[in-house]
C-alpha cells in the first residue's frame, strides 16, 4: 500500500536538437557575376524554428531564409558582397581578423565570371 501513495515523477519533455546537416558549395551563382572556387566551401546548415540558416565560421557568415533555396540564395548575396566589399580597401585599411578574411576569400576563389 505504501508505493501505491508514491507520486510519480513529472517528466520533462526531452528538448529537441536542431538537424545540422553539412552544407558545401563549389560554385556561387551571384547577381551578374559567377564564383568558381578552388575547393567547396563548408558550412553548417540547420533547420530552426521553421528556418534554415547556413553558417561558416571560417568566413563569419550566417544565411537565413525559410527555404533551403532561399537560404542558399541569401548565402550567395552575402558571399559576393562579402568579396566585392573586402576587394575595396587595401591590406592597410584593415585589421588583423579582417585582412585574413580577405586573403582567405582571394585564396578560396579561382575565377569570377562576369555575365555580360
Amino acid at each position: 500500500m505504501e508505493n501505491a501513495l508514491v507520486k510519480k515523477k513529472k517528466c520533462t519533455p526531452k528538448r529537441k536538437r536542431p538537424k545540422s546537416y553539412l552544407f558545401s558549395i563549389k560554385v556561387l551563382n551571384g547577381e551578374g557575376r559567377k564564383y568558381v572556387l578552388n575547393f567547396p566551401l563548408l558550412s553548417v546548415m540547420t533547420k530552426e524554428a521553421g528556418q534554415y540558416m547556413i553558417l561558416n565560421d571560417m568566413l563569419a557568415m550566417i544565411a537565413v531564409g525559410r527555404t533551403r533555396a532561399e537560404a542558399r540564395q541569401d548565402f550567395v548575396d552575402l558571399f559576393d558582397y562579402v568579396y566585392q566589399r573586402y576587394n575595396e580597401f587595401p591590406e592597410k585599411e584593415l585589421n588583423e581578423k579582417r585582412a585574413r578574411i580577405k586573403a582567405l576569400l582571394n585564396n578560396t576563389v579561382r575565377r569570377i565570371i562576369v555575365a555580360s
